[in-house]
């Protein structure tokens, strides 16, 4: 299984309802949140390019690893 990033785009045709519905149509297909206009999906990589063709107006990109934001945060030494 593969963690997506699924983001709806000015083009898109399906609202986000209909796209966690296409997601859910596959059988791997498992929606593990959704934050507005925004799916984060646990996918098959082998069904990938079928899910880009069901989601056009869609970004599909695959989750990264975390980016570390540094602390920037003033410490006072006593």
């Amino acid at each position: 299984m593969q963690r997506l990033l699924l983001r709806q785009t000015s083009q898109a045709t399906l609202s986000p309802q209909a796209a966690e519905q296409v997601v859910l149509g596959f059988a791997e297909g498992k929606v593990v949140g959704r934050e507005g206009k925004t799916l984060l999906v646990d996918f098959d990589p082998c069904q990938l390019a079928a899910l880009r063709e069901r989601l056009a107006g869609w970004i599909v990109s695959e989750q990264g690893a975390p980016v570390p934001v540094p602390d920037t945060c003033v410490k006072i030494q006593p």
